[in-house]
């Protein structure tokens, strides 16, 4: 399926890349959650993963899993899906992998997406899994085991002032202040983007009562499977590890068991906001309370409940939950906004997205 090149959004990356290497310390590009975090993800923007939801189904009984994918993806309302790859949703029972848990795979095949299903959460870089169904992309289908799918293309659902945050990471680690003065205009940079869309939905006896969630995309790279990018926490990359290009790497190309190496990584960083901020009374165990929180990086979510991604509370992600709001509080310490608030594009019932048509 050919890819398309949205040029708009490449030369907004460029202008990025050419404000922030003026700064002292590295930064990556802070588009959205993970859009173009690797190089990888950058030559086949087809396998990157930008953003990861796991929700209660508007069906009850069922728990939705969401991935968005290619923020490349055009207006002319066809997915941008890559070939020689495969997309998964790791729903593991436990953080550590002791316990059993699944994984549901899914992989481009002409014009339909084949998904299957493997044991463990954790598995080999390009386990396909046993075939329990296929499904033609921008169709919603049944499968006899009850669970039920829906892919295409559709306006990205981030929301979110990356101009703001550009400024505040710039100000927070060049210049060693903490000003939220950035995020004054609240431009949402991603209402007129596209995203390709996985949606799967799983019945709740299918799953363990408490699930830790993470998604990873991989492909075949000349003579082997390589893991292009995974995610769970909306910004872990471009916020939590903003200044550690090294661990950046380590964190996409590896999977949430080594995740605690790299505490030091987000503790560090949020440390730095923290003490600037003067808001905390030790912001030192603040820093690594963070660190315990968002490591290993898989949501968490109590299958069956309403799932909340906020400041307070992380149990689970909706599309319409503010995750950059959230992400920026859980940063800093304390409630904040970045005053992007353009949710008029998150509609309740499946697929949960608004769909572009063709």
């Amino acid at each position: 399926m050919p890819i398309y090149i949205n040029k708009l959004k490449i030369g907004l990356i460029a202008s990025a890349l050419v404000l922030l290497a003026n700064i002292t310390f590295q930064i990556t590009p802070a588009f959205a959650s993970h859009h173009f975090e690797s190089e990888l993800s950058i030559k086949y923007p087809q396998f990157d993963l930008t953003d990861m939801f796991v929700f209660e189904s508007e069906k009850s009984g069922y728990t939705a899993f969401m991935m968005n994918i290619n923020p490349t993806t055009g207006t002319d309302g066809s997915a941008a899906f890559g070939e020689n790859g495969v997309y998964n949703f790791h729903i593991a029972s436990d953080k550590a992998f002791k316990k059993a848990g699944m994984t549901i795979t899914a992989y481009l095949d002409k014009d339909k997406l084949v998904f299957g299903i493997v044991d463990g959460a954790n598995q080999a870089i390009g386990t396909k899994g046993k075939e329990f169904g296929r499904a033609s992309i921008g169709k919603e289908v049944k499968f006899n085991n009850g669970i039920r799918v829906w892919s295409g293309a559709a306006h990205d659902t981030f929301v979110g002032n990356s101009e703001g945050i550009i400024g505040f990471m710039t100000q927070l680690l060049g210049e060693g202040q903490l000003t939220l003065s950035s995020f004054d205009k609240g431009v949402d940079l991603f209402k007129d983007f596209q995203s390709s869309v996985i949606l799967v939905e799983i019945p709740n006896k299918m799953l363990p009562k408490e699930i830790n969630v993470y998604a990873s995309t991989a492909m075949y790279n000349v003579d082997q499977w390589v893991q292009v990018n995974r995610l769970a926490h909306p910004l872990m990359t471009h916020m939590f590890m903003v200044n550690n290009k090294m661990e950046i790497s380590e964190h996409t190309q590896h999977r949430p068991d080594s995740d605690l190496s790299r505490a030091y990584a987000v503790s560090g960083t949020v440390l730095r906001a923290a003490t600037l901020d003067k808001k905390q009374s030790n912001p030192v165990a603040y820093a690594d309370s963070v660190a315990v929180k968002l490591l290993p990086d898989m949501i968490p979510y109590s299958v069956g409940t309403k799932a909340a991604y906020t400041f307070e509370e992380i149990n689970g992600r909706k599309p319409s939950d503010d995750a950059m709001d959230a992400a920026l509080s859980i940063f800093i310490g304390r409630k904040v906004t970045d005053n992007a608030n353009t949710f008029n594009r998150h509609p309740k019932q499946f697929p949960y997205v608004k769909p572009i048509k063709k």
